[in-house]
């Protein structure tokens, strides 16, 4: 039996799993030199995302990266995470995700901020965990799961979200969240594959 059948259908080359298994509790060495030298990161980053998404390095980058910042995330470390994002960013949540009176887009790391306030309003223990990761070049769209309670009456909520990613010299400027993976791709302007 071949090793491919063995394991089933291989992942194409710009599919990555997140590193998994590791929930951080704290900064990570990199991320306590970013959020002092935010420069040596846009440096960094900007290098790293010229790598071709199929490179070893790149998917190894990308994974640990996403996988970091989203342990930020989870734990309200939203210095660590912006450190990542352009200051005239744009995050687009979900329409299906938020009551109608929300803004539809919050612009730079102050609305990314306000976003979060929000979210922590309604769940307070919310977290997104990242379940896959597709490298579409200047692209990332990730796979989550949003998971938390509600404030007021305790329900859980589980929800996948498609977190599409758009990256100009290494940061984030745009963050898109669709509830369907073909809407999320559609947007990356990337056929269907599934």
């Amino acid at each position: 039996m071949s090793e491919q059948n063995r394991q089933g259908a291989r992942r194409p080359r710009n599919v990555l799993a997140p590193l998994s298994g590791r929930a951080s509790h704290g900064r990570s060495v990199e991320q306590r030199l970013f959020v002092r030298f935010p420069t040596v990161y846009r440096l960094l980053a900007a290098a790293f995302m010229r790598l071709p998404p199929g490179s070893r390095l790149r998917r190894f980058l990308v994974a640990r990266s996403v996988g970091q910042a989203y342990a930020a995330a989870n734990r309200r470390d939203f210095e660590s995470v912006l450190v990542g994002w352009d200051r005239a960013s744009e995050y687009r949540p979900s329409r299906e995700l938020l009551p109608p009176d929300l803004e539809p887009s919050y612009n730079g790391h102050d609305g990314y901020v306000r976003l979060w306030r929000y979210w922590l309003d309604a769940f307070g223990d919310i977290r997104w965990d990242p379940e896959e990761i597709l490298d579409l070049g200047d692209k990332l769209l990730v796979t989550t799961r949003q998971r938390g309670h509600g404030s007021g009456s305790g329900i859980a909520v589980s929800e996948r979200v498609f977190q599409l990613f758009t990256f100009r010299r290494g940061l984030v400027v745009r963050q898109e969240d669709f509830l369907g993976r073909s809407e999320a791709l559609q947007a990356a302007g990337a056929a269907a594959a599934d």
